[in-house]
């Protein structure tokens, strides 16, 4: 039988869906900024009941981050709409509008709030990772302790007074130790325990953190040799992007050489004949700059096919759980030189999880030109007429920005394994519904 929270949740329409996972998407953002801050030492005691209010709508020609990750779904609408309206009347959120002062008069400013029950429905709908229970550490904590692992037996420093407390002052015995009264932290075996009994539960909670399994003999989700061959193909986009960039500069720089004009004194045979050395050799130049250009773009075009086809290759992997250690850097390798070749890209297979199956379809039905707009962006969301206003290289061929964008997308979900933890945990600990 689905949860209350599930059910809530499959009694929306697509884009009441949309909206709420926007909300909760930026309610998070919010949340793990401020959270960060804290453990950094910076707090504020503003109370949930304020700070989780989001801007909807606000006076002025500027969207809300709100639109503008609607308008890239092709959702916009004016006012607080009608979908805020039912959203509310499900009691997933709260609406508040107000008549503020604009630069035209009076104006409506709109916000949202998501409730508990909305915040639930987000999290069953979308698969989001479960929240930590009463006496579990804190993403932040999580992490100083998985440095504390790795580092054993040598030391790490650890930051910020709640960590602090998490791992040496609240637990009895502590998970740290000082190795003197001014240096740095090392685990104690209190704190290995807990690492090894934990992890399990830990890798569902924060599968973003990438925490070595316990277990020596088990199949690391993301062995090391394919950290550094993804970093290599990425490598290779940046140092081929720059080098464009480079030799674009020197083109520029030697074209403007070749309109020098001749100063007013230089009349005489050998002045002349000098200014016009200078401007063939500035014209060679420029020349060969050009060349250079043209063999950084094909660099870069090569590059980004090879790393999108990596990337996408260690996704699939990521979903299916059917390769490990050295068969999925091999097959990842084979994808880039079969990408570099020339090779289709393939179709992302479906994970169920909505908010990454969302966004990866998306990606790449715009990267292979099978995903129409219906409508344009917003004109605020697009370049402003000064914006090209300096010289840029020639920009990309749509298909290989298309590819660029979406190994730029699947890469923020398989880093360091989090979405092969998150689909396929080491264990499979209690679901506990957060509030």
């Amino acid at each position: 039988m689905a949860s209350r929270a599930q059910a809530a949740w499959d009694a929306l329409n697509e884009r009441q869906k949309l909206y709420m996972t926007v909300l909760y998407d930026v309610d998070q953002a919010v949340e793990a900024d401020r959270a960060q801050d804290a453990a950094a030492g910076y707090y504020d005691d503003t109370p949930a009941s304020v700070w989780r209010w989001i801007d909807v709508v606000t006076p002025g020609s500027k969207l809300t981050t709100v639109q503008r990750r609607l308008a890239v779904h092709d959702v916009r609408d004016e006012g607080a709409g009608s979908t805020l309206q039912a959203l509310q009347r499900y009691e997933l959120i709260e609406v508040r509008e107000e008549d503020v002062d604009g630069a035209r008069g009076k104006a409506k400013q709109v916000s949202a709030k998501l409730t508990r029950s909305g915040r639930a429905a987000v999290r069953a709908g979308t698969k989001e990772p479960g929240r930590r229970r009463k006496g579990e550490l804190s993403q932040y904590a999580w992490e100083r302790l998985v440095r504390l692992w790795k580092a054993d037996p040598r030391t790490v420093s650890i930051w910020g007074n709640n960590t602090l407390a998490a791992l040496v002052e609240r637990p009895d015995p502590p998970y740290a130790e000082r190795d003197s009264p001014l240096g740095d932290y090392r685990i104690t075996e209190a704190g290995r325990e807990h690492y090894r009994t934990r992890w399990a539960r830990y890798a569902v909670v924060y599968p973003e953190v990438a925490a070595p399994n316990p277990d020596k003999e088990a199949a690391d989700p993301w062995p090391a040799e394919l950290a550094k061959a993804l970093e290599s193909l990425k490598s290779a986009v940046t140092w081929a992007g720059r080098d464009e960039w480079a030799a674009h500069r020197r083109r520029e720089a030697a074209l403007k050489d070749t309109r020098v004009p001749r100063r007013a004194d230089e009349v005489t045979e050998q002045s002349i004949q000098w200014h016009a050395l200078l401007v063939s050799q500035a014209q060679a130049r420029a020349d060969l700059a050009e060349q250079h250009g043209a063999q950084a773009k094909a660099a870069l075009e090569s590059a980004i096919r090879a790393y999108a086809h990596a990337v996408l290759r260690a996704y699939t992997a990521s979903v299916e759980h059917d390769l490990f250690d050295a068969d999925l850097v091999a097959a990842v390798t084979a994808a880039a030189d079969a990408g570099r070749g020339g090779a289709q890209i393939e179709t992302p297979v479906t994970c169920c999880l909505p908010r990454v199956d969302r966004a990866v379809q998306t990606a790449h039905a715009e990267a292979t030109g099978t995903r129409k707009r219906r409508r344009a962006l917003p004109k605020q969301m697009l370049p402003s007429p000064g914006f090209h206003a300096r010289s840029e290289p020639e920009p990309l061929p749509q298909e290989i920005a298309g590819l660029s964008n979406l190994a730029s997308t699947v890469e923020a979900y398989i880093t360091d394994g989090a979405l092969r933890r998150e689909l396929h945990p080491p264990a499979n600990p209690e679901v506990v519904e957060a509030d």
